[in-house]
């Protein structure tokens, strides 16, 4: 197979039985294809959270989970990469339901044992064929021309470069979550602010020359922008909001951006990684989940903590 002119194409295989996962394995790598293999669903998503892998091949003996639902939560999942085939294998002959509920799930292909892969390889290639010109045209949209900064794609990239630096290192890690908000206008002795896109272009550069070279800034959202920050800890991330808000203030007073700009901001900070047991697509959601929960308007920056959150 030469989708892939880099590398062989790599293959997530999840499949409680021994007998089979061994025959999948064996014939996958005839295939060029190199394996990991899983015997759960929590371990297959965890897996496919923190590799990028071409191929996912979810059997039914799961014991833990059905594969339509790991099939399901991958999809529905934002640290995934939906552009990557899942083939959903079942060790008794197909039934229908089942099939269906893969389908619905978003499989894109559905085989029973005993199976007669040749077919199914003719469209895997295809499949990997296109999701590695998708893969290309992606890397154009690594960073945004207007901001300057990483697209959430290109965030996604490096977030698993970086947290492998920190596990292997025990590092603490953090990201953090940003809505500027700009003066409105004032009621009373009140001031009300809003998130607003005047201007957008040149906080983000202030976001981009402050930061730290080992920091990653992002565009994420229409006006919101987030930073991985390694060896960061909560401590840091103080620190870090402090120094972008005397910087926006400065830059208010210079006029090099329009207006008095406060800053919203959640985060998620963990003093060493490797213990946690959280990797840093999970930190990235708990930062935005966090910015969620900050207060919308005030005449100060509102940072919260997803540790802080309410625990329903």
């Amino acid at each position: 197979m030469e989708v892939f002119h880099d590398r062989p194409p790599l293959a997530l295989i999840a499949c409680s039985d021994d007998w089979m996962s061994r025959a999948l394995e064996n014939v996958f790598q005839q295939h060029g294809y190199v394996v990991a293999l899983t015997r759960s669903g929590v371990q297959t998503l965890e897996l496919a959270r923190l590799a990028n892998h071409d191929l996912l091949v979810l059997d039914e003996s799961l014991i833990d989970m059905k594969a339509a639902d790991v099939c399901r939560a991958i999809r529905e999942g934002s640290q995934f990469d939906h552009s990557v085939p899942i083939v959903v294998t079942s060790p008794t002959p197909a039934d229908p339901r089942a099939r269906l509920a893969a389908f619905n799930a978003g499989a894109w292909e559905y085989c029973s044992h005993p199976v007669d892969l040749e077919p199914v390889f003719v469209k895997l290639e295809t499949f990997l064929r296109g999701r590695g010109e998708l893969v290309i045209a992606r890397g154009e949209d690594f960073v945004n021309s207007s901001t300057g900064l990483y697209t959430s794609f290109g965030l996604r990239q490096l977030a698993g470069k970086l947290g492998a630096r920190a596990l292997r290192k025990h590092e603490a890690f953090a990201c953090v979550a940003f809505a500027p908000q700009v003066h409105d206008r004032e009621v009373g002795s009140s001031m009300l602010w809003k998130e607003s896109p005047v201007g957008f272009a040149d906080l983000a550069h202030v976001f981009r020359e402050q930061s730290r070279q080992s920091d990653v800034v992002g565009h994420v959202g229409d006006l919101r922008l987030a930073i991985l920050a390694p060896d960061t800890d909560d401590a840091g991330v103080r620190l870090m909001v402090a120094r972008l808000q005397r910087e926006l203030d400065r830059a208010s007073t210079n006029k090099s951006i329009a207006g008095r700009v406060r800053l919203r901001v959640g985060y998620s900070a963990v003093s060493d990684l490797s213990a946690s047991n959280v990797n840093v697509p999970e930190l990235v959601h708990r930062a935005e989940s966090a910015l969620d929960h900050a207060p919308l308007q005030g005449d100060a920056s509102s940072i919260v903590s997803f540790d802080d959150l309410p625990i329903y």
